[in-house]
């Protein structure tokens, strides 16, 4: 087969599993209404959420170093086929749960299934391109996986913050959709019968990811625990948001070279999306709009890439919250429009040179952490009160920012932050942009 087609089908794949796997770990838990219980028993199945996420993360990067000292690109395509496999039994079965233990065994199975998935497409990320497509494919789950999901509600008392999802007791999103599943699972299926040659470049052997990944999600899940009960109070969610992007930046040093600068380019994404109102729902026009401003943002930068350039727009585009204009629902829908394209370029300047390092940088999409609820309101539901950590809340019943410009102020500082530390890494390993 051409060779262009073939890193046509890879990058296909790569995409389809990143958000596929994506959309498992950001809620890797459905709610279930014929699920009933004790609080404690509820407290447990809703702490298991995140911990699962956490689960698959590191799954994912454990997988692509062992693949990659492999070296086998059909043995990676297989282990992406098993983990969606392990994902689509879990849905089959997921309507049939009325029991709390069986609940927790498929939050759990729902993370190790997008750990294998994401783990073997980040091995098969070799190409340039395919890191790129990958890396889309886990922003856009992201961006897009609650409000695709979530029924249209709207109320003139709610707001819509990036990353504020309530838990519905009638909603069941933990299963990726069939539609996104099977296209996975066929191009992973003919990426193995086609697949020819060495899986990676050999500097994806290192260890080092794994070390990295450990740092980030430990401090992430810690900081995200003390701050599930203040995170309006900026006394402790500042040194919370200080002490974890310090513990980023040891991370991606210890990383070094490209694959650091990813890891601090996902966390400005990360604290770029968090002052912005959510403007879109499940409406299809506007997730296709979303996606084709992402793909073309992608595109841009895996053909022109200036990691520099990605921050300073992610830092502008978080800045323009200073300017007290968050009421304005205008402005706050190009602002999230526009954080699509300027993500997409973003990670495509950065993409990373070693294969588990590919999903140590997404790992602060899908792992709570100070980021993810520092500044942000009070949940209205019973439920946020029962889980040890706040779960990447991302939807349409959180309240606005009670001081949306203290949010903006502080993620502004952390993009800076990052930037800075971008700049000395690139000092001291000055590897050329892919």
């Amino acid at each position: 087969m051409n060779r262009r087609w073939v890193t046509v089908l890879d990058s296909a794949a790569a995409f389809l599993v990143a958000t596929t796997a994506g959309w498992a770990l950001i809620a890797p838990v459905a709610e279930q209404s014929g699920i009933a219980g004790s609080e404690s028993q509820l407290r447990l199945v809703l702490t298991s959420r995140p911990l699962a996420a956490t689960l698959g993360v590191v799954l994912a990067v454990a997988v692509a170093g062992a693949m990659a000292r492999r070296g086998s690109r059909a043995g990676a395509y297989l282990v992406a086929v098993s983990g969606l496999t392990v994902l689509g039994l879990g849905a089959l079965v997921n309507v049939h749960v009325h029991h709390l233990e069986s609940g927790i065994a498929l939050i759990y199975l729902a993370g190790i299934g997008a750990g294998l998935a994401m783990g073997g497409a980040a091995t098969v990320a070799a190409d340039r391109y395919t890191a790129v497509a990958l890396a889309a494919g886990a922003f856009a789950a992201f961006m897009l996986a609650y409000p695709a999901a979530h029924p249209t509600v709207e109320s003139s008392s709610f707001g819509w913050t990036a990353y504020s999802l309530p838990i519905s007791e009638a909603a069941m999103f933990t299963d990726p959709p069939w539609w996104l599943l099977l296209p996975a699972l066929g191009c992973c299926v003919a990426g193995a019968v086609l697949a020819r040659g060495s899986a990676t470049e050999p500097a994806g052997s290192s260890r080092r990811p794994l070390y990295a990944v450990a740092i980030v999600v430990v401090t992430g899940v810690a900081s995200n625990a003390v701050l599930a009960e203040h995170r309006n109070d900026w006394s402790v969610a500042a040194p919370m948001l200080a002490l974890l992007l310090v513990a980023i930046v040891i991370a991606a040093f210890l990383l070094d070279g490209r694959d650091g600068v990813f890891l601090l380019t996902a966390t400005a994404v990360l604290a770029a999306s968090a002052p912005l109102l959510v403007a879109t729902g499940p409406d299809p026009i506007w997730i296709a709009i979303l996606l084709t401003l992402l793909v073309a943002g992608a595109a841009v930068g895996s053909r022109w890439a200036k990691p520099t350039l990605g921050l300073v727009l992610l830092a502008v585009n978080a800045a323009a919250g200073l300017a007290g204009l968050n009421d304005a629902w205008a402005v706050e829908g190009i602002r999230y429009l526009a954080l699509a394209p300027i993500a997409g370029y973003a990670l495509a300047s950065a993409v990373p040179r070693c294969a588990a390092s590919i999903p140590v940088g997404l790992s602060v999409l899908f792992v709570p952490s100070a980021l993810t609820i520092a500044g942000q309101g009070e949940g209205n539901w019973h439920w946020d009160t029962l889980s040890v950590f706040d779960d990447l809340p991302r939807g349409i019943f959180e309240p606005m920012p009670p001081d949306p410009f203290a949010l903006s102020l502080a993620m502004t500082l952390v993009i800076l932050g990052c930037a800075e530390a971008v700049h000395r890494l690139r000092q001291r390993d000055p590897s050329p942009s892919p």
